[in-house]
């Protein structure tokens, strides 16, 4: 029997204490562990959750036992589960009593950092058998978790990447910044397509992300100018994006099988900033695509990677008007797409064995609502969740973001058109209703 720890805690993301401020309910991501996890499974999360909520989910075959899901306090940015489980022996004795039936167990955390290879040695020490962590080694996922490192392996591996350059706005001696050299650099590549992108080489959820779309030179300048998070910076032409797809490819370990790809479309709003991910993807070149990808992904393999990596690409319309493409970055964690696709795949899983309808698209997306928990939810939405009958619906998930007035949600159904339809209907059924003003009030 194997068994799996998940520790999907997006504080242990390197650029987490940036992010949290943009998304303050960014931890309550880690509850969509929930929906990778079976039982004798254990999900470690840094809140309670909802028991209605894993009641639902248990009539999809989905989620651990009840008993086996475990409350770790005071996670925050920089100290995530595993960096709070090491130091917490009785939860460690804990998930080891729950693991002592199991003949193999690994540890999934979100992101591979040194602490999350501390617990699977702790749980090694207590079990007397090894505990593999996915997603290491942790130095080159957080290498590779850098843009500008993640650019320079794809063209030493001859996979396209976007024109552009490297610019070090905080010289290596430690001075202030040089903001004269960015302005140059974005000066240079604005002519190129008539915008320009600049990205921070540690970033995500497009949180040191700039683009001159919604603003001018200064206003990006100034932008960069704020931040104490990036020294590098990538300054690159905007390609206007036919789509921008994320191959994600699982890499087992010790497996002979061929690794599990999926592929989808990013819905990215005007700036960049990710809002969700769609399947089937439209993108024309999705082949090549999974060829560089796997290129990548070999190289990785060699050198001791495991878990889950994924890869953004932007497609766009090239010379003569074909479809061209080239990788934006490299995700070696959890993506957001990891959910979905693992969710569709196990409801066409359960469709087949009941020889009911299968999934065939999905939509995610995170919603404002008028809910403050599941059971007000529920009854909102009641005709839309998931019906294993019919093949479509709705599963929420991130429900502890209920509490921020917003919840996460994936639209399954036939077809793109049907998913987004759903959405449609979800969000006039349960979605937060503006405030009514007066005439003179205060906008």
């Amino acid at each position: 029997m194997t068994s799996r720890i998940f520790l999907h805690s997006p504080s242990e993301a390197p650029d987490a204490a940036r992010i949290v401020e943009q998304i303050p309910e960014f931890e309550r991501y880690g509850e969509r562990a929930l929906l990778l996890a079976r039982p004798g499974d254990v999900v470690c999360l840094a809140h309670s959750i909802d028991e209605r909520y894993l009641s639902f989910l248990r009539t999809l075959e989905i989620g651990p036992r009840d008993e086996d899901v475990l409350v770790i306090s005071s996670v925050e940015p920089g100290a995530g589960l595993s960096a709070r489980l090491i130091d917490d022996p009785q939860s460690l004795d804990w998930i080891a009593r729950r693991l002592s039936g199991s003949t193999r167990s690994f540890v999934c955390p979100f992101f591979a950092t040194p602490d999350a290879f501390a617990v699977g040695r702790a749980l090694h020490k207590r079990l007397s058998r090894p505990v593999r962590v996915l997603g290491g080694p942790a130095g080159l996922v957080r290498k590779l978790h850098e843009k500008v490192a993640a650019r320079a392996l794809a063209e030493s591996l001859g996979i396209p990447v976007a024109p552009g350059e490297v610019v070090q706005v905080v010289p290596a001696d430690g001075s202030p910044p040089d903001l004269s050299v960015l302005r140059r650099a974005i000066e240079r590549w604005s002519d190129a397509t008539g915008h320009v992108i600049v990205r921070g080489s540690s970033g995500a959820s497009g949180s040191s992300t700039f683009t001159s779309r919604s603003g001018d030179i200064d206003a990006m300048i100034d932008g960069v100018g704020e931040r104490r998070d990036n020294a590098v910076y990538l300054v690159e032409p905007l390609f206007e994006a036919s789509s921008s797809p994320n191959v994600e490819i699982v890499v087992e370990p010790g497996v002979s099988l061929p690794d599990q790809v999926g592929v989808t479309d990013q819905v990215l709003d005007p700036d960049l900033v990710y809002k969700g991910s769609t399947h089937p993807s439209r993108a024309l070149r999705v082949p090549q695509m999974i060829e560089d990808s796997r290129a990548i992904v070999a190289w990785m393999r060699r050198r001791g990677f495991t878990g889950r990596v994924g890869f953004d690409y932007v497609e766009h319309e090239g010379k003569g008007g074909r479809a061209e493409h080239f990788l934006a970055e490299i995700n070696p964690r959890i993506n957001g797409a990891s959910y979905p696709l693992a969710l569709t795949r196990h409801l066409a899983a359960l469709a087949s064995r009941f020889a009911a309808p299968a999934p065939r698209a999905f939509l995610t997306a995170n919603v404002r609502v008028r809910a403050r928990d599941f059971g007000e939810l529920e009854r909102l939405s009641r005709s839309l969740l998931y019906d294993p009958a019919r093949g479509e619906g709705i599963v929420p998930h991130t429900v502890g973001a209920l509490s921020f007035g917003k919840v996460g949600i994936t639209c399954l159904g036939g077809s793109r058109e049907a998913v987004e339809a759903l959405r449609e209907r979800f969000v006039q059924l349960a979605g937060a209703r503006p405030a009514r003003t007066t005439s003179g009030a205060a906008s």
